[in-house]
């Protein structure tokens, strides 16, 4: 066969060999190193080109389009690719065996380099004339598609002046197109072809065979891997109806007659529809249907079920007010729009007598208003002085309650787009209607009154302030509800920020009476959180510390109730910034004081009342810069450790001062406290201090760099408890959970030393006498606790340490051997806690691992365990894996007997969540057999004394009754 493209035999090749086609590649060689022109070639095939039975004509075709891919795409010169566009042209006139590979030749031909777009006019006037697009199979038809697309990006001018025959012809070609995939393809480049090439008279045929499609009625077959949702093509089509202005009476007439449509998807599609077409059509297209478009979306936006309709109304409002508002200075029709919407809103809150019916009025105007400059000002400027209005008539509290929270959310929407000017006289009239709000008794009324207020602080006269304090100071001695204490708390603190003098003389120095504060101890906590509070502004902040550290140096009686106040206080961060803190301790020795205060009451007093203290120098000192950490350990260090060698409970101090200094952070006392937490991890008796010493030990491996420090301290501990292997069984326990505390410190970091101490807790998984601690030293290392390992005690945190946790828990688990009846339970707790916490995405990838475990776990009776694995198997279950199904006749009975489960309500519910869920994912044929024992099981369920449980029950039941029922719903 070789060399005899060379030759005119080729075309009988061509006919009668079908291996010609696997040389192609060699052919293209030799047309590159110049050995053969691409002309000659076609001179050789013209045999089979021109030959009587259109099958050999095809096969020419592909042969040659299977050429002319493979060719680089600078190799055609200009005259060579005005030959082969002629020659496909010329073949679009052949049988329709032959279109195919010409409309794929047509392709990598115009991708070519030297491709002039002026050879696609005649392309499309012979394609348009000769070939019927929509008489080709699925494949073909996208190819004509593509060719339009490719040839739209190449040179849009060029296509905007072949008239109105060419769209015509793409007009006729995509008519009658039913395939969801070219339809996709279609919708994604129509908007462009619309906007951009003139329709002229054929802008209403455009129109009519686009619409055809809307709205979509398409369901993906369950066997299609690539299926094409009907949401895709929902959203592809709605830019391709409102393309153009020109479509704007068309489109808003069509969309308003599906929106009174009772399929719910043509109310959906249709409102994303209108709010697509303000992004393309003016806002005169929308005058003579305003009435009719306000009255459609009113009924969706009041639909009492449907959230995802009430959101899709509420957009499609919003998106319809701003384009209207364009118009707000010229056309009076925005300003009838929104006060048609005003007066209708109006009307529906003067009437309303439960929340959810005012919330629902007042959600729509707010929509309005938040949707432009103009509506904010119309809405703003009417409903302040009505919604004053309505709180004076309406007896219901909670309508009055949502009418104060309706009026700050005003308030917000007219700063937002800076407007309060133009509302002014309405604005002022707020800080008022709050303080009638917080003068009633109810707690309700005046933490409604005081959110309001904080909203509106800005325009607080001083003549209101004297009248609002005394409120607050009277909550604050007075009150015994926490959130009305710590609402009035935040109210004082903005007051404060705005007016600081005021503050300072009515209350710092006033009804707190900051000079002596414990004359009187009535509501000295409350008062003391609310000076706390105040000392984060700057106005306040000297004034206010010395006198509370006063208290503290002093060793006042009270002094911690000022500690707790100021831990609990200086702990939020929207108030204490860091720099706020390092100020605080630059300028006042903050934690000077409380360790010298520590150290008087450390072994007198209870480790409860001294805690706040340990966690006001651990929260001072994760503010402070690095620098400033090192200077106060120095001046401390060795000091506590001397103290430790008298009583170990000075190592609270000890751990306060170091679990959040910085990575960056490092002295010659590290070694010694390593050594020391160690010893207390392992032998003392007090819990409490062999928690921290865990925890200090985790956070020093976590948080020192790699390099000699690192390598010191690691090794110190690795020999330190190699030595620790002849241990009395009572520290055995201790040990284990250690192991935990470190594998947690190394995988947060990312670093593989984790998988040398998991090794050694998955290794005790096998001893009956420690298998529960190994358990628990799991659930540690997997779980989030807010006390250690978070940025703010600057510890290093690997994204997913999670996963790999997973990942090498899994690979050690199967290595341990065979688990004994003894242990089996806390091995399958282990599981748990490790599955429990992973991403349910990594559960994927080891289903078949992982069901095993599951299905063998529901027999236990372990609360933390069941609750676990049956939210592993729901998930299983929803994702219809078949190894669930391969085992119903073992999980469906351990299921029923779980929703009897006497000791937990959850593991009720999410029994019988299973066995609905189980029900509606899995074959009807396969689920048959066990309907009519489920049926009469779930009955002792439907009387159980919770009513979630009752409800689920009723669920899980009516389920499996409709089971091979008439009309049942199948899973996909």
């Amino acid at each position: 066969m070789e060399s005899v493209w060379f030759k005119p035999s080729l075309a009988d090749e061509i006919m009668k060999n079908t291996e010609i086609f696997d040389h192609t590649q060699s052919i293209v060689t030799d047309i590159l190193s110049n050995r053969l022109d691409i002309t000659l070639l076609v001179e050789n095939m013209a045999g089979v080109l021109t030959d009587k039975d259109a099958e050999n004509r095809e096969r020419g075709m592909r042969f040659f389009t299977k050429i002319l891919r493979e060719l680089p795409k600078h190799y055609l010169n200009d005259m060579q690719v005005k030959f082969i566009s002629k020659f496909y042209v010329d073949r679009l006139k052949d049988n329709h065996r032959v279109v195919p590979p010409v409309l794929e030749g047509y392709l990598a031909l115009i991708d070519m380099k030297n491709y002039d777009i002026q050879f696609s006019g005649e392309f499309f006037l012979v394609l348009f004339r000769e070939v019927a697009c929509q008489s080709q199979v699925r494949q073909d038809r996208y190819n004509i598609y593509l060719i339009i697309q490719k040839l739209l990006d190449k040179n849009i001018e060029y296509m905007k002046n072949l008239g109105p025959d060419f769209v015509y012809g793409v007009i006729s070609a995509m008519d009658g197109e039913r395939d969801p995939r070219n339809l996709l393809f279609l919708f994604s480049f129509l908007p462009r072809f619309i906007s951009q090439v003139p329709l002229g008279h054929l802008t209403e045929e455009m129109f009519d065979v686009v619409s055809c499609y809307y709205p979509i009625d398409f369901h993906p077959s369950p066997g299609d891997p690539a299926a094409v949702t009907r949401q895709d093509l929902a959203n592809a089509l709605a830019p391709c109806l409102c393309a153009i202005p020109a479509f704007g009476e068309q489109c808003l007439i069509l969309l308003i007659e599906k929106l009174d449509s009772n399929l719910q998807v043509a109310k959906l599609d249709s409102l994303k529809l209108l709010t697509e077409t303000c992004k393309t059509f003016g806002p005169e297209c929308y005058g003579p249907f305003l009435k009719a478009l306000w009255g459609s979306i009113r009924r969706e936006i009041s639909h009492k079920t449907d959230e995802a309709l009430k959101m899709a109304a509420h957009e499609a409002l919003s998106a319809l007010v701003t384009k209207l508002s364009s118009t707000a200075n010229t056309d009076q029709a925005f300003e009838t729009f929104v006060e048609g919407i005003l007066i209708s809103m109006q009307s529906a809150i003067a009437e309303a007598t439960t929340v959810i019916q005012f919330v629902h009025a007042t959600k729509v105007l707010l929509t309005t208003a938040n949707a432009s400059k103009e509506s904010c000002v119309i809405i703003c400027g009417s409903m302040i002085p009505a919604t004053i209005a309505f709180y004076s008539f309406k007896t219901s509290k909670k309508l009055q309650i949502c009418s104060l929270d309706f009026l700050g959310e005003l308030y917000d929407l007219a700063k937002h787009w800076e407007v309060l000017d133009r509302v002014q006289v309405q604005i002022k009239e707020i800080p008022q209607h709050c303080l009638t709000a917080v003068s009633e008794t109810s707690k309700e009324y005046q933490i409604a009154g005081f959110k309001t207020l904080i909203k509106v602080i800005d325009v607080l006269e001083t003549d209101l302030v004297v009248p609002f304090v005394e409120v607050l100071i009277h909550n604050v001695q007075y009150s015994h509800e926490t959130d009305l204490l710590s609402t009035s708390v935040e109210t004082v603190h903005h007051i404060a920020q705005k007016y600081p003098e005021l503050i300072m003389s009515l209350v710092v120095k006033g009804k707190c009476d900051l000079g002596n504060l414990t004359a009187d101890l009535n509501a000295l906590r409350e008062r003391l959180n609310l000076l706390s509070n105040l000392l984060s502004i700057d106005d306040f902040t000297k004034v206010i510390i010395e006198e509370m550290l006063k208290l503290i140096v002093e060793n006042d009686k009270e002094a911690p109730k000022v500690i707790e106040a100021l831990s609990e206080t200086m702990s939020n961060t929207n108030l204490y910034s860091d720099k706020k803190v390092t100020q605080i301790e630059s300028d006042h020795n903050l934690i000077n004081s409380v360790v010298a205060w520590l150290f008087i009451e450390i072994e007198s007093t209870s480790q409860e009342v001294l805690a706040h203290g340990y966690t006001l120098i651990s929260n001072t000192m994760g503010s402070l810069p690095a620098a400033k950490q090192i200077n106060i350990l120095e001046q401390h260090t060795q000091i506590i450790l001397d103290k430790c060698k008298m009583h170990e409970v000075y190592f609270l101090i000890l751990e306060s001062l170091y679990n959040s200094v910085h990575q960056s952070v490092y002295n010659d006392k590290f070694p010694d406290i390593l050594a020391l937490s160690l010893k207390l991890s392992l032998t003392c008796d007090n819990e409490m201090i062999r928690t921290k010493a865990c925890a200090l030990t985790a956070h020093f491996l976590n948080k020192a760099d790699y390099g000699p420090n690192f390598e010191l301290l690691y090794e110190y501990l690795k020999n330190y408890l190699s030595s620790c292997s002849g241990m009395d069984n009572a520290v055995c326990p201790r040990l284990i959970m250690l192991y935990g505390w470190i594998a947690k410190a190394l995988v947060m970091r990312g670093s593989d030393m984790f998988m040398f101490w998991l090794q050694k807790i998955t290794t005790v998984l096998l001893s009956p006498d420690y298998a529960k601690d190994a358990a628990e030293s799991i659930k540690l290392v997997m779980s989030s606790q807010p006390s250690y390992f978070t940025t703010r005690h600057h510890c290093r945190l690997s994204l997913l340490y999670k996963q790999r946790m997973f990942v090498a828990f899994a690979g050690l688990a199967e290595k341990v051997g065979n688990v004994t009846a003894e242990t089996k339970e806390h091995y399958l707790l282990s599981w748990a806690y490790v599955i429990g916490r992973a991403p349910k995405s990594v559960l994927n990838s080891e289903v078949n691992k992982i069901a095993p475990l599951v299905i063998d776990s529901l027999e236990y009776d372990n609360k933390d365990l069941l609750l676990v694995m049956l939210d592993v198997l729901c998930h299983f279950v929803q994702s219809a894996h078949v190894v669930v199904s391969d085992s119903l006749q073992t999980i469906l009975p351990r299921l029923v007997n779980l929703s009897r489960y006497v000791k937990s309500m959850d593991v009720r519910i999410k029994s019988l969540q299973c066995l609905y869920d189980i029900a509606n994912a899995y074959r009807t044929a396969l689920l048959l057999p066990y309907k009519p024992d489920i049926l009469v099981d779930l009955s002792p369920s439907l009387d159980d004394k919770k009513r979630l449980v009752r409800n689920m029950a009723v669920r899980a039941r009516t389920r499996w009754f409709l089971i091979g029922a008439p009309g049942e719903a199948k899973p996909n």
